[in-house]
């Protein structure tokens, strides 16, 4: 696990440019589009209306190489990147939009931090902030993953770090939000303020 690996890279010489301090990553085949709902507010603290959010508020779509997708002014999609990222736990990424691509209005992640140790695909969070809808193709170049030493105390040594709640996964969708320790404490200070 001592060592970084991405795959497949299908155009190396496009993807590992000398003039370039990063890797292009691509799109790959799996896309969760995100449909309006007329259920209310998505609520962490109802375990009712978070369970239903893959149901409610996300339609799963794949497109097959070769095949296309249409992302419309201010839509918002998850898309799973094609490429298999796994970090050591001395190196840590980000991932960041191409500047093409914000050109035309394109923001590729929101979320942009990979924890060292991560490995899985990426799920991108794309949103469309221009005014022209613009086609996506499968293997088409998305993004950049930029890489960070992480540097450790002296004497603590390299270890590997949890993966996270999405690290080993292909689902794009949402899990939870705040940490089990987070949502009970909201809960009690909720029911307290309830009674009062």
């Amino acid at each position: 696990v001592d060592r970084l690996i991405v795959a497949p890279l299908l155009a190396p010489d496009e993807q590992l440019r000398a003039d370039q301090a990063s890797i292009d990553i691509r799109l790959g085949f799996e896309f969760a589009l995100v449909s309006p709902t007329v259920r209310g507010s998505i609520d962490e603290f109802s375990e009712d209306r978070f369970s239903r959010l893959s149901t409610d508020h996300y339609r799963k779509e794949y497109v097959p190489l070769g095949g296309s997708l249409i992302i419309h002014p201010h839509q918002f999609i998850l898309a799973a990147t094609l490429e298999y990222i796994r970090l050591p736990p001395d190196l840590m990424s980000y991932v960041i939009g191409r500047s093409t691509w914000g050109r035309l209005g394109l923001i590729v992640a929101t979320a942009v931090g990979i924890q060292p140790g991560f490995a899985g695909t990426l799920t991108l969070e794309l949103r469309n902030l221009g005014e022209t809808p613009l086609t996506l193709y499968p293997g088409q170049a998305i993004g950049q993953l930029f890489f960070h030493d992480v540097r450790y105390a002296p004497g603590e040594g390299a270890h590997v770090p949890g993966i996270g709640q999405y690290g080993g996964s292909i689902d794009l969708l949402p899990r939870r939000i705040s940490s089990e320790l987070t949502r009970r404490k909201i809960a009690a200070l909720t029911t307290k303020n309830a009674r009062t």
